[in-house]
């Protein structure tokens, strides 16, 4: 189990002023997570989907079309 401190690390780096309009990355102990690939047995880390950028603006366009209609 992390303390307080360890659990907030990466929280409070992400707050920092040098990675100011960073997004869509994931950190893991104050480091960029890896993407894990079952094809080269890298299990850790943020899956491949998550970091895709077409994926996200796609999710992005389905969710305000939905919230749209919702209306």
């Amino acid at each position: 189990m992390k303390t307080v401190e360890r659990g907030a690390a990466s929280s409070v780096l992400l707050a920092a002023s040098f990675l100011d309009g960073v997004g869509g990355r994931f950190f893991v102990d104050r480091n960029e997570s890896d993407v894990a690939d079952r094809r080269t047995g890298t299990l850790r880390g943020v899956a491949r989907y998550a970091v895709d950028p077409d994926g996200a603006g796609r999710l992005w366009d389905l969710s305000r079309q939905r919230l749209t209609q919702a209306r």
